[in-house]
């Protein structure tokens, strides 16, 4: 009995020892697991920066607006292209992908199903929760007319307030597109690309700030801390959703549909809003 007891006195520092040992180790590894989220975080930060600094500028550039709307420009459906993707299937799309990536990360069927299925409603809820904002509560109450419409009513094709008057997006698109059979033959309907004046008759709301301009680079932090975090070597690419996201904010301006200042202050109430969603932590609930 005294040599057991002896033995267990023995043991015990040893055991203790131990316990202090993982203890330490585990507070190491939750350290260094904190400090590789923030060097990421402000990675992904610098470079929104960066981004919205290189597009504001870039929009001001004259030769840009309405660089590509008609049918002889080179370029129009390309711009086209890249504003689409950042339409609602496009940003869906994108979405699905980064809910592929987060579920590859965890183990287990039922763990995998559920964190995909967190992460693409949580995530999906806050782009549709802002997207909502400024379309009906922002937009609306600033009133700015697209540049299109200007430009039409500049051509003596309407009275932009006239259309605007109309009840809601489905009678307006109606209003433009009967505008658009009935002066078929104007020089200006004429040049204007098909694909881009159907793009026309449904952007019927209001312009200021760009709706598109602001999802962009508010998914473009969310995917450039994803690719940071769950890539190999991610930190090597942050860069590109954020060149995506400056392109699309180009091309609103290229096709006609938004202004230099819309696509402006959009890319940055998006930046905004999505460096604060990042430095309160909520993606790293959604991925964890």
């Amino acid at each position: 009995m005294r040599q057991a007891t002896e033995k267990s006195f023995v043991l015990a520092p040893a055991y203790v020892k131990s316990t202090a040992s993982v203890s330490a180790f585990n507070t190491e590894e939750k350290q260094w697991n904190e400090n590789s989220h923030t060097d990421s975080q402000r990675r992904v930060l610098h470079h929104s920066i960066i981004a919205f600094l290189v597009t504001a500028i870039a929009a001001q550039i004259p030769s840009l607006s309405f660089s590509g709307f008609l049918t002889e420009q080179p370029f129009s459906r390309i711009w086209l292209l890249i504003s689409d993707s950042g339409a609602q299937w496009g940003i869906v799309f994108i979405l699905l992908l980064a809910t592929a990536l987060v579920a590859s990360k965890h183990t287990g069927l039922k763990v995998r199903t559920f964190k995909a299925v967190q992460f693409f409603t949580g995530l999906f809820a806050i782009l549709l929760c802002f997207a909502l904002v400024n379309e009906f509560l922002t937009k609306p109450a600033v009133g700015k007319h697209r540049p299109f419409i200007i430009k039409l009513e500049k051509e003596g094709l309407l009275v932009g307030q006239k259309l605007y008057n109309k009840g809601g997006k489905p009678e307006r698109t109606q209003f433009l597109e009967k505008l658009f059979k009935e002066n078929a033959n104007h020089p200006l309907i004429q040049s204007v690309h098909p694909l881009i004046r159907r793009h026309w008759e449904a952007q019927t709301g209001f312009s200021f700030p760009s709706g598109h301009s602001q999802n962009a680079f508010l998914f473009a932090i969310i995917l450039g801390y994803l690719i940071s975090e769950l890539i190999p070597n991610g930190r090597r690419w942050i860069w590109i959703p954020f060149l995506w996201a400056g392109a699309i904010c180009l091309s609103r301006v290229a096709l006609g549909v938004h202004s230099p200042l819309d696509i402006t202050i959009g890319a940055l109430t998006g930046g905004l809003i999505g460096g604060l969603i990042l430095k309160l932590g909520v993606i790293n609930k959604l991925i964890r």
